[in-house]
Order: structure tokens, then sequence, then C-alpha cells
């Protein structure tokens, strides 16, 4: 018998400055700065300190949810990192975390390189993990995106914040119960998102950093985003309105408003959490399941929503089973 698997909690680590998009920081005049938080919805966003890495965010993620769990490092049989900037190529993120946590050496530990679709590629791996050979498994969601951003380019960097959670899987309840995931990619839009420069292939042409296409990716999101979660919603036999929260990404304001007026979603059913810690790439839909986990009733749904760098997509259904 194939077990249920449960997302059982979610720590988090933000990083340890804030940086607002205003005139003193951006250099621009503040008029200019007020249209960018209008149209994006970022007034701020957490950036890493000079001496702290993903790594280190990762960590601290790691450590408070195995506190919240009154649980051991040395009990968890999977450790999962997807992360796109790790602080060396080699060895992986998931190797330091191994090590500064006391991860068990029977632990099965690996990185996966996925953007703002990660949350649901790494759901939709410790899943399959789960129900072949392991009782828990401890997923990662960090970025320091900040370190890849070129300074004068306000494109991405009015945009993007600094952030790790860490998610508890396991066969046992409580927590929501993954119901569905489908992942999804298009390797054709690879130059839609590129960080030139940032690994062993040279781009003369470019100086080092994030090169991205926003309305190329606005038109991407648009048509593959209702088309998977429409899919998704006739794969179990269920309307919009019987889901209780839409976790989408958080890549800004304006293309979570087009995509929930598109799909004709309220509002209170697309919570948004980017004003203040702005796009978190892969740990973005975590940080917002656990800003309203709190809030969710025994057998609700919950929609999980990833899109971005890639170009990937996918979506992840959840059940909120409670422990009463």
């Amino acid at each position: 018998m194939v077990p249920d698997i449960y997302l059982n909690a979610i720590a988090s680590a933000l990083g340890g400055k804030i940086e607002q998009n205003n005139a003193n920081n951006l250099h621009q005049p503040q008029e200019d700065c007020e249209r960018i938080v209008k149209k994006t919805g970022v007034r701020g966003r957490t950036i890493a300190l000079p001496g702290q890495f993903t790594s280190d965010l990762s960590c601290m993620a790691t450590s408070e949810l195995l506190r919240k769990l009154n649980t051991s490092a040395s009990a968890i049989q999977t450790l999962l990192v997807c992360t796109q900037t790790p602080d060396h190529l080699i060895p992986g993120v998931s190797s330091r975390v191994h090590g500064e946590l006391g991860f068990p050496e029977e632990c099965l530990v690996f990185d996966i390189n996925q953007g703002c679709s990660g949350f649901v590629v790494g759901t939709q791996t410790v899943t399959a993990l789960l129900r072949s050979s392991s009782d828990s498994a401890v997923l990662i969601n960090a970025d320091t995106y900040s370190r890849l951003i070129r300074p004068n380019d306000l494109a991405t960097r009015v945009l993007f914040g600094d952030a790790a959670t860490a998610s508890m899987f396991s066969t046992q309840p409580p927590g929501l119960r993954v119901i569905y995931n489908r992942c999804f990619a298009n390797g054709n839009g690879y130059d839609a998102f590129v960080a030139r420069n940032s690994a062993t292939r040279i781009d003369p042409d470019h100086s080092a950093g994030i090169y991205m296409d926003g309305p190329g990716i606005l038109n991407f999101a648009l048509h593959v985003v209702p088309e998977a979660i429409h899919q998704a919603l006739k794969a179990n036999g269920l309307t919009i309105e019987q889901i209780r929260l839409f976790a989408f990404h958080q890549a800004n304001s304006f293309m979570i408003g087009k995509l929930t007026q598109k799909l004709h979603i309220s509002a209170e059913q697309a919570p948004q959490n980017c004003e203040h810690l702005g796009n978190t790439v892969s740990a973005s839909i975590p940080l917002l399941l656990l800003d309203h986990w709190q809030e969710l009733k025994d057998r609700e749904l919950v929609m999980a929503i990833g899109f971005g760098v890639g170009l990937s997509w996918g979506v992840s259904l959840f059940e909120y089973r409670s422990d009463h």
C-alpha cells in the first residue's frame, strides 16, 4: 500500500538586512521609487549580510524546524536542498548542513538546482523518495540572489530578497497531506533568466549577474500557469471555489494580480507576502504557507503553484489534516 505523505511543519530564516525600495537605496528620484513599489508591490527586501551565505540561512531554518518539532537531525533519513546560489559549486549546500547539524551517515543528501518552481519540484521529489525508501525528509529551499544582482539593474534589484525555509515531510500526520504533484519544463526558455558568468561558462559580452526578460516571463506565466491549475483541478474533480488557499510563487504583486484575475481567484484565496520580503525564489511558497498555517482548518485544500527560471512550472495540491 502506498503511504500518504504529509508536510508536517515549516521554519524559516531571513537575510539579516532589510533594504527598502526608496531613493536612499536605489539612488533614484523618490517619485520613481514610489512607482516601482506601486507596480511590483515590493516595498522592501531581506538581504543577506556580507558574511551570511545560503548554507548559513539553511542551517538556521533547519535548526528552527528541528526545535519546533522537538526532534534531532540524527532521526532524519533524507536531506534535500533546493538552491541556485550555493556557497561553492562543489560541494553542495546539503553537505554543509549535514555536517553542521549532525545528520546521520545513513541519510540521503543532495542538492537540486531549481528556482521559483523549486518548492513544487522539491515536494514531488521528496514525496517519491518517502513512498519508496524512507520515513522522513527535510526539504530546504534557500537562496541569496542578492549576490547575483547587478547593482544598477533595477529590473531585478527591486524584486529579489534572500531567505531560507526548511520543511519536514513524513509518512505521519498532522499537516498538509500531499494529494497531487505535477511539474513541467520548457528548456526553450533557457535564456529568459540567466546568471551570466556565474559558473564555468564565460559570457564575454556580459558583466556578471542576473539577466531577466521580465515581459517574456510574464507572458510565459500567464500562458502556462492557468492551464496547469485547471489541469490539477480537473484531475481531482475540484473547482477553484473549493481551494481554501492558492499559494502562488511570490514573483511580484503585478504578476500575481494578473494570474488571479485571469483565473477569477479572489484576493482572499491568494494572499501575498512579497511587500516586505520581495521575491525569495523557491522559499516564497513555503514562507507564504508558514504565514497562513495557523488559519487552516481540517480538510481544507491548499494549492501551491511555482513558475520561473528554466523555464519551469508546477502545481502541488494538499489537504490539511489536523491532529484532532
